[in-house]
């Protein structure tokens, strides 16, 4: 790239994917920038002399009568080529267009275009690391860009153009050792892309700038300056706000005053300030629409005056963001003096420096992980806080992210070259003065000790309460997986002796000895795998002999008793295996730490070498303390065992998994006693006004607990209808072919007649798969989308389209159920297949349901039905969430009219809601009559 270089930022519409297939350009958009302005335009509809695809024409609103009207390629080739003829060509994925427009001057006798190319994805990816999506259209969004009409030529041109120009002003302005280090990696981007990066740092070397005052270079790496803000706990005291004028002037004209959310602040404010001889725990039901994030944070500002920290536990990491950049922020708005809080996750959430500037200088061939170290170096230099979550990238897409997590503040030495500037040390300073501690409901119950105290006793507040049974049972599964274990072996066996890299035997050849301990490393990497091999097989004829599962995976559960005489008759084997592990972690220990000790400076390829190594061990070590944490009897009580096994796999593979079987009596042992009386709140914590299904999850006393449950703000007589179809077919064989026939059937005729965006609840997969395909067969007209969780995407990537969506069916189960915001037009139709009962199959299930009948009690009056309702309640939630909002549900499983039990589910739905019983036809009609009236 030059001074001065025109930039032709090219967008093209097309029939399809696939010049080879026939597919042809019907638009072009182009603009040209030159300096950072956009000096000139180019836009033309092309006749592709084929028919455009209806769902292009509804994609594009290009249709066929239009495209007749307008030139063919041939005709415009000439003038395509000499515009593009000396421009740097720029496209968001520049690897569709480009090719595409060459693939159509060839064609028609022209040469490829030779010029350089950019990809703007790549760049968005790169510069805007934080970004939650690289859509053209959402990018514009978030960067204030005019995108009238997207995917129209011109405007995706103009759009993409805007947004080149930004990338190229933000790469200009990243510091210089930043971009010397882009430099360094040498990526492999789309076309010539990463000339951008060489370019951006000439430019800098010849016009060198300051540093900006917020970074500082670290160590060769450009970091936001960590800053402890000047508040403190302890903050001049304020009066709360009583009554309904003093809120009004407080909230002045930042916060709508809403009655049931200042209902809900006086309860808190007042059960927290009453003299009480021993303190009680509140539980406060707030539905949508209540403001119960600020409902709670605001009375409590105001008890935490007195140098009282609070400590907010909800159900997900993405919660906490929402908390901590929504509600907070909100909060502080209102307070006349501001509260301080910080977000506190598991140490994995974090990037360790030392880990990263170590890898950053390695050659990298993976293309993904080359993306990903650029992103993290232009992330350096916007985060405060460290936490990879910000990135918004999982693990599994990023398995990059495992290299350079933390792993905690423990695993720091004080002559780490990162030490001081450590992300995981400076939040735990945050900590130590923030107002409010915002954390998950996973980290609350492996750090209770850490944020509570007997003495201090901080205020607790248990958001999305009823999530955190479920979450203590789920988080106590722990799986032992016996192929897993022997693949670490094989793969640390590997590295060795490794061919094609950097192995142990040459980075410890001048160490004394290295060839003995090498070998005991190599003889105890064997035992550990023969012995594994050799305890799963136990386990496979001592539980799995007569099983049978026609090549499907086999689940059989095992009782306490029967592990404890399992463990005693295996004893020497167990031992072995012990000791085989033990022998690994000590002779790669002695041989690391003699070469630690004997080399002066230890290269980063070679300590590249030595983390990988550890890290794989440290695989091991889990495995093998989560063994050893089973052999103590005590851990064994209150636990479910069970086996899974493959037998059609190579040669079988089996997994031990243990699971806590519920948590009574576990949170008056392992969490209240920390805290001052906790508040529990959530939308949904009531499945009946008289179950004790809420007290007994979690492990409450209703006779002394004060409990309130605030109606909805929302007129739902007006907004919504709820309707039970009375002729389904029956729900009781959810597989069985003649039930997916009819919801299939049913579905098809629900949304035809209602064609409004349509969320349909499923309780599994393998439904939605089975549906999902006898929908296809039904033939939705092509405007309608179809969207299927396991069939089609991610339940990110299938929300962020159906949101996108203006007439799309989403098919979903699980964490569709609740969690997901779609107001106003995004959701207005609610299909729920059947009632949400758990599988009584599972095996945590079934040991459950058999603990309870033992105490004589009904496991599905009991447990059964309650769980149903609350996750019923929270389903139907998705419908109404704004008082703009209207939209109807129905729900196509009749056992809520004919069974004695779906009454009682009834009366757990609101009261201003009350169901219409029809038939499907009737429903349809009714439907239709309700959408009509808007």
């Amino acid at each position: 790239m030059k001074p001065n270089t025109t930039y032709a930022v090219v967008d093209i519409e097309t029939t399809g994917t696939s010049v080879k297939d026939g597919d042809r350009i019907i638009q072009i958009g182009c603009a040209f920038i030159k300096n950072n302005h956009i000096i000139n335009t180019f836009a033309t509809d092309v006749n592709p002399l084929t028919t455009v695809p209806k769902v292009i024409e509804n994609l594009t609103g290009i249709s066929n009568a239009r495209v007749r009207k307008a030139p063919p390629f041939d005709d415009l080739a000439g003038t395509v080529y000499s515009l593009l003829q000396g421009t740097v060509f720029v496209a968001h994925n520049v690897n569709f267009d480009l090719p595409f427009i060459n693939a159509e001057l060839q064609r028609v006798g022209y040469p490829e275009l030779p010029i350089q190319a950019v990809d703007t994805v790549s760049l968005s990816q790169i510069l805007l690391p934080t970004a939650p999506s690289f859509r053209l259209r959402d990018l514009s969004q978030q960067l204030n860009i005019d995108h009238d009409h997207p995917h129209s030529a011109d405007s995706d041109a103009v759009a993409t153009a805007s947004l080149f120009i930004y990338l190229q002003k933000r790469l200009a302005k990243l510091p210089l050792i930043t971009l010397q280090r882009m430099v360094e990696l040498t990526p492999e981007l789309p076309r010539e892309t990463a000339d951008l990066f060489a370019y951006a740092l000439q430019q800098g070397k010849q016009h060198p700038q300051q540093l900006p005052k917020n970074l500082v270079i670290h160590n060769g790496i450009a970091l936001q300056k960590q800053r402890l803000p000047q508040q403190s706990v302890g903050r001049t005291a304020d009066r709360y706000p009583l009554t309904k004028a003093q809120k009004e002037q407080v909230f002045d004209d930042k916060l709508t005053y809403r009655p049931q959310q200042a209902r809900m602040m006086n309860q808190i404010y007042r059960h927290y300030t009453k003299e009480l001889s021993a303190p009680q725990a509140l539980l406060i039901e707030a539905p949508t629409g209540t403001g119960k994030t600020l409902g709670y944070l605001l009375p409590l500002a105001y008890l935490a005056q007195n140098n009282q920290q609070v400590i907010i536990s909800t159900a997900t990491t993405v919660l906490q963001t929402q908390l901590h950049d929504q509600g907070v922020q909100r909060l502080n708005k209102l307070l006349p003096n501001p509260v301080t809080a910080v977000v506190i996750k598991g140490n994995q959430h974090y990037v360790d420096l030392n880990r990263f500037a170590h890898g950053i200088t390695l050659h990298e061939h993976s293309k993904q992980t080359q993306l990903l170290k650029l992103r993290v170096l232009v992330w350096l230099t916007m985060t405060t806080t460290g936490d990879l979550d910000e990135l918004h990238l999982t693990t599994y897409q990023a398995p990059y992210f495992n290299e350079i997590a933390h792993h905690g503040v423990a695993s720091l030495t004080a002559d780490d070259p990162f030490f001081q500037v450590d992300f995981l040390r400076f939040r735990d300073q945050l900590t130590a003065q923030a107002t409010f501690i915002i954390t998950n409901h996973a980290y609350l119950m492996q750090h209770v000790a850490q944020l509570g105290s007997r003495q201090q006793r901080p205020f607790l507040v248990l958001d999305e309460a009823q999530h955190l049974a479920d979450g203590v049972v789920r988080d106590s599964r722990q799986t032992f997986d016996f192929n897993y274990y022997m693949a670490a072996c094989h793969s640390l066996i590997s590295r060795i002796d490794s061919e094609h890299q950097l192995n142990l035997r040459s980075l410890f050849a001048e160490q004394p000895q290295a060839d003995y301990r090498l070998k005991l490393l190599d003889n105890s990497l064997s035992d550990t795998d023969l012995h594994l091999q050799q305890l799963q097989a136990a386990l496979a004829r001592t539980f799995g002999a007569d099983q049978t599962g026609d090549n499907q995976p086999v689940e059989v559960s095992i009782t306490t008793d029967e592990l404890t005489d399992f463990f005693a008759a295996h004893n020497p084997l167990i031992k072995q295996l012990q000791t085989a592990i033990e022998n690994c972690f000590l002779q790669y220990q002695q041989l690391e730490e003699q070469y630690q000790h004997d080399q002066a400076q230890i290269l980063p390829n070679e300590q590249h070498v030595l983390d990988d190594f550890a890290n794989r061990l440290q695989q091991l070590r889990r495995g093998y303390d989560l063994l050893r944490t089973w052999l103590v009897p005590a851990s064994r009580e209150q636990r479910v065992f069970w086996i899974s096994l493959n037998q059609w796999h190579d040669r079988g593979s089996l997994t031990l998994s243990g699971s806590l079987i519920d948590t009574q009596g576990y949170f008056k042992e392992q969490l209240y006693p920390y805290f001052s009386a906790p508040l529990l709140t959530g939308a949904t914590l009531f499945s009946t006004g008289k179950s004790h299904y809420v007290y007994s999850q979690l492990d409450l006393d209703s006779a002394t607990v004060e409990h309130h449950q605030l109606s909805t703000p929302f007129d739902l007589k007006n907004q919504a209808r709820l309707m039970i179809a009375t002729d389904a077919q029956p729900a009781e064989q959810p597989g069985g072919k003649r039930r997916i026939a009819y919801l299939s059937q049913a579905i098809y005729q629900i949304v035809t007649a209602a064609p409004k965006q349509t969320l349909i609840l499923f309780n599994s997969l393998n439904m939605i798969e089975a549906v999902f395909h006898g929908l296809r067969q039904l033939n939705l007209p092509s405007d309608r989308e179809l969207l299927a969780q396991g069939v089609n995407g991610s339940r990110e990537k299938l929300l962020r389209r159906f949101m996108q969506g203006d007439n799309a069916i989403l098919l979903g189960a699980a964490s569709f159920w609740e969690g997901i915001d779609l107001p106003q037009e995004q959701l207005e139709l609610l299909i729920i297949t059947q009632l949400p009962f758990d599988s009584p199959e599972q095996t945590t299930t079934k040991v459950r349901y058999q603990q309870l009948r033992q105490a004589k009690v009904d496991p599905f009056y009991n447990e059964a039905v309650p769980k149903a309702a609350l996750k019923l309640r929270q389903g139907l939630g998705r419908l109404i969430r704004t008082e703009q909002d209207r939209g109807a549900a129905v729900i196509l499983d009749d056992r809520l009219i004919t069974k004695r039990y779906g009454q009682t589910i009834l009366k757990a739905l609101p009261k201003s809601l009350p169901p219409t019983e029809a038939s499907l036809d009737t429903i349809t009609s009714e439907l239709q009559s309700f959408f009509k009236t808007e």
